[in-house]
């Protein structure tokens, strides 16, 4: 489905894969819905927006915690409010924390499974009943290259985001016989700030490691990874051909053939270089 002439919600849009497909998308002639908890962050990307786009296009922005039902619930009032229908969500919005099973405490799991996972449910069930009215409409949900084989130290991350590609596949079984596609996102390393923010959160668990030496790690990963204006590119490209699932990257795509082929030479080789 091409997002031309459509409206559409974007969750996590104040940055990393959220801005970058919000800007994309309005390339292409949608008509946004954008949220995030970070206003600021949300004012520049339609500021981005509005650069280079005709400023009479009604893409409107929304405060919105994605772990909260009742928050999901206000939002959908303001985007209707908003917008005559709704043609397509994606659930993008996402946290991280690195931690081993035993380091990871309770409440670090609820609440990533609680922006993550839940985030994505309260999303899909929410914007379902509108997307049914439409003569086309999609899901797509941003799991991960750790929603395809685990990694130590991301036990909270990769349960939420194996949980996402579960959730999805479900979905699509459900609703093949409807107007609706629905959409799996593997985003392999891509250039964001998701892990710098776990860091600065003290989201790296037993690591003897200076400040200083994190910073030149996280100024590598992010100089090394895939533009969020590729990765954009690419998941627009792929809800436009109505994939189930879309590999963003080419360590994404890599991934997903070794784990179909060489599974735990694979997974084995891929922990081993893990501090």
């Amino acid at each position: 489905m091409r997002v031309r002439n459509k409206t559409i919600v974007i969750t996590g849009a104040a940055s990393g894969i959220g801005r970058g497909l919000a800007l994309e998308a309005a390339t292409r002639g949608a008509v946004l819905a954008l949220a995030d908890l970070d206003r600021d962050g949300l004012d520049k990307t339609l500021q981005q927006i509005e650069a280079t786009q005709p400023q009479h296009v009604a893409h409107t922005r929304h405060s919105l915690d994605v772990s909260s039902l009742e928050n999901w619930r206000t939002f959908v009032r303001e985007v209707t409010s908003s917008h005559a229908h709704v043609d397509g969500i994606i659930n993008n919005a996402g946290i991280t924390f690195s931690g081993t099973v035993e380091d990871t405490d309770y409440d670090r799991f609820d609440a990533v499974m609680a922006v993550n996972f839940m985030g994505m449910v309260y999303g899909t069930k929410e914007f379902l009943p509108l997307l049914k009215q439409r003569p086309e409409a999609f899901i797509a949900n941003v799991s991960s290259v750790y929603g395809l084989y685990p990694m130590k130290k991301q036990a909270a991350y990769c349960a939420s985001k194996y949980a996402i590609r579960g959730f999805t596949g479900v979905l699509e079984q459900e609703l093949k016989s409807t107007s609706i596609t629905v959409s799996s996102i593997h985003p392999g390393h891509i250039a964001t700030k998701v892990v710098r923010n776990a860091v600065e959160a003290g989201n790296i668990s037993g690591e003897p490691l200076s400040k200083a030496h994190q910073d030149y790690i996280l100024d590598a990963f992010e100089a090394t990874g895939l533009p969020a204006s590729e990765a954009a590119k690419t998941i627009l490209d792929g809800i436009a051909e109505k994939r189930s699932k879309i590999l963003v990257g080419k360590d994404a795509r890599h991934a997903d053939w070794m784990t179909r082929f060489f599974t735990k030479r694979f997974i084995d080789r891929a922990n081993k270089k893990v501090l």
